[in-house]
């Protein structure tokens, strides 16, 4: 079982550290292809960095999408990204709360088949979610996590009255942020197989909603029951 487990761990490492390379790899293809593009020399330190450059600033939201793919599994490994269930992701943020996120789009490709997109994604998801807030109810009940911790979710896809039931405080956000605005290409993919059709997510609807530790306990038994009627609309 211990050389099965040690055996896995490397499989793991040796992905994650395959797809940093591909992304590397991706990222160099690139550069030189504006290189050639403009008739530039990649001897010249300017026109390199001016080439790195135009593709950072044309195509960053691009960039980002293929580096939180690629990247994904070993910021997994690291820990950065702590997974709560397949679809609930936990980081912490620079204030010491917890950020709570969807699955990334790695995760969705190892998730799901092309078939599950709409509604029945949708209920898997939620699903997921939900476990998720359980599993880190256990974490604060063990005293693993602190029962003053401020948790928080920034998106456009919750109803703001449901989350209200379920003890969160919901803050209208007017304007959404350069993270969102960056992962913009990530959301239009993950958003569109949600709803089972390509569609523009309506970012400017985002909400803020944030609980701590104690609410987020109370509500345990709500989510269990929630969790348990999800489950049995899936089958």
């Amino acid at each position: 079982m211990k050389d099965f487990q040690t055996r896995s761990a490397l499989a793991r490492w040796a992905v994650a550290l395959l797809l940093l390379a591909a992304l590397m790899v991706l990222c160099s293809i690139a550069v030189i292809g504006t290189v050639a593009l403009f008739g530039w020399s990649l001897e010249s330190p300017l026109q390199l960095c001016l080439a790195m450059g135009l593709q950072l600033s044309l195509l960053l939201p691009l960039w980002m999408m293929a580096g939180i793919f690629f990247a994904a599994p070993l910021l997994r490994l690291l820990g950065t990204l702590r997974y709560y269930s397949p679809y609930l992701v936990v980081t912490r943020s620079r204030d010491g709360h917890l950020d709570l996120h969807g699955a990334t789009l790695f995760d969705y490709l190892l998730l799901f088949r092309w078939s599950d997109r709409g509604r029945q994604a949708v209920r898997q998801i939620l699903i997921w979610y939900v476990d998720g807030l359980l599993a880190i109810i256990r974490e604060i009940e063990q005293g693993k996590i602190q029962r003053d911790t401020i948790f928080s979710a920034t998106s456009y896809i919750f109803s703001e009255s449901i989350a209200r039931r379920y003890g969160f405080r919901v803050e209208a956000s007017r304007w959404f942020s350069i993270g969102g605005f960056l992962t913009l290409p990530t959301q239009f993919v993950t958003y569109s197989f949600a709803k089972g059709h390509w569609a523009l997510p309506p970012i400017l609807r985002a909400r803020r909603a944030t609980i701590d530790g104690t609410t987020l306990c109370a509500q345990s038994a709500r989510l269990q029951r929630l969790l348990s009627r999800l489950a049995q609309a899936q089958r």
